[in-house]
């Protein structure tokens, strides 16, 4: 099956470049490969769901009312799930495939290490020889980006589909290199598009990216690939439909009613419906709750948005723990304890978002933030291995076990180290000292605007506020007390 699915679609292509009288450039097996799968597990995932409400109960409770996800609510993506009234708009999240890999040691399967896997905005150097084969209208673009390459220019000219704003804006300054040497930063105009990684043996990696990155490449005749080889139209993608289109396939809205605090007597369910809370149907954002018994904390929560690559790494490194308490006084060699610290096997998420309109109202405070953006469109616009973003800003956490350290006092742990005559006692001091916890460290990079931001009622705005080239780290150690 695996075969007839290559056949099918080399002709295809082969089909669409004779009718251009272009000349056709072989496809290799790893880029065939990526189109119709190979090793590994595939799952294609399409969904929408709304919740009317979700409790908490203590004693008293914390509710969650009206919860809905689906697709993104704008104008265009409403118009291009409707394919111009062809299709009927289902709301879905769609789009979705994700593939999950178990790294081997670096056999060659079809000429591809086993170990070497899709990670971040990898398929799109696969899309672009994809449509360098099939002599597309930017022939040498897609060229440089199966290379790799995608030039400030190139990318300011992809328009978003969310508005007229481009991928990149007029102040960004392409990506950022630093001298080791000197620490000088220069930026480039050339960019360079991640490729895939190495694993180690072992490591299960899960990648969600998108199943059709010609889907949004719409017209009244042909909406996404089939489409587009059905109707031998696969040359006529240009880089700018075909870059926009891929990195934002997977187009997603999310809201909350509200979210509150409920006493004792209110049961679950009772929130559903109910006039005296707060729901997005009053327009008004004054924060009224007619109910002492509840206390809205936010409500009318919308975010709409698009899901770029994510990736879900877990290390394959035993179960082991080891932690370097210091050095030894007498050898001034490190002395490591087993079974204490953060523990040897991590989990690696990697995420790219890009929120194209959040509105929110904080009924606890009485303020209203409207038009809230998240994205990387100026300044520097590459992510945090240096690779342009797509528009995307980018978060990372690494979550791992931490045994006997975690809210551990630093000082009390140094004077009872220093208490004995050598460092043998470390493991005793700290199953003394310290608890078992989890650690989530997170680093961010990207941009974020809010558009409008008013107190009250009144919508009268103090007016716009952008932050550019955010880079941020925050670690976490959450133990019991």
């Amino acid at each position: 099956m695996k075969g007839l699915k290559k056949i099918a679609l080399a002709s295809a292509i082969a089909a669409v470049s004779a009718g251009a009288q272009a000349e056709l450039k072989a496809l290799d097996d790893s880029a065939m490969g990526e189109l119709t799968g190979q090793a590994g597990l595939t799952i294609d995932l399409e969904t929408k769901y709304t919740i009317g409400e979700f409790m908490y109960k203590d004693a008293g409770s914390v509710f969650f009312k009206g919860m809905s996800l689906g697709g993104n609510t704008n104008t265009f993506e409403t118009g291009l799930r409707t394919a111009n009234g062809l299709l009927p708009d289902n709301g879905l999240v769609d789009n979705i495939r994700i593939k999950l890999d178990i790294a081997g040691g670096g056999a060659l399967d079809n000429g591809q290490a086993d170990n070497e896997l899709d990670y971040q905005f990898s398929r799109v150097r696969t899309l672009a020889d994809v449509q360098a084969s099939a002599n597309g209208t930017d022939v040498a673009k897609f060229q440089d980006g199966a290379n790799g390459e995608i030039s400030l220019s190139d990318a300011q000219s992809v328009v978003d589909a969310f508005g007229a704003n481009a991928l990149v804006s007029d102040n960004a300054l392409g990506s950022k290199e630093v001298d080791a040497a000197t620490g000088a930063v220069t930026y480039n105009t050339d960019m360079t598009i991640g490729d895939k990684k190495t694993f180690g043996d072992g490591d299960l990696l899960i990648h969600v990216s998108f199943k059709d990155a010609w889907k949004k490449t719409a017209t009244s005749s042909y909406t996404g690939i089939t489409g587009l080889l059905s109707q031998n139209a696969l040359g006529l993608v240009s880089f700018s439909d075909l870059v926009n289109s891929g990195a934002k396939s997977v187009d997603f809205n999310f809201s909350i009613d509200a979210i509150g605090l409920a006493a004792s007597a209110v049961e679950a369910g009772d929130t559903i419906g109910a006039a005296d809370v707060i729901s997005s149907a009053d327009a008004s954002f004054d924060g009224t709750d007619a109910d002492a018994s509840t206390t809205v904390l936010l409500s009318n929560l919308s975010v709409n948005g698009y899901l770029g690559p994510v990736d879900i790494h877990i290390e394959n490194k035993g179960n082991g723990f080891s932690q370097v308490v210091g050095l030894d006084p007498t050898t001034g060699l490190p002395v490591s304890v087993a079974g204490v610290g953060n523990a040897d096997p991590k989990i690696n998420w990697n995420i790219y978002i890009n929120i194209t309109d959040l509105d929110i109202y904080l009924d606890i405070a009485g303020v209203q933030i409207s038009d809230l953006k998240i994205n990387n469109t100026r300044g520097d616009v590459s992510d945090l291995e240096g690779n342009f973003a797509f528009g995307f800003a980018q978060s990372k956490q690494q979550i791992y076990a931490v045994r006997n350290a975690a809210g551990l006092d630093q000082a009390a742990l140094k004077a009872g180290l220093l208490a004995g005559d050598t460092y043998t006692d470390a493991k005793d001091v700290l199953d003394t000292l310290g608890n078992d916890g989890v650690a989530i460290n997170t680093v961010f990079k990207g941009d974020m605007e809010i558009g409008a931001l008013s107190f009250g009622d009144t919508g009268t705005s103090i007016g716009e506020l952008y932050w550019t080239d955010i880079e941020s780290t925050t670690n976490w150690t959450i133990s019991a007390h």
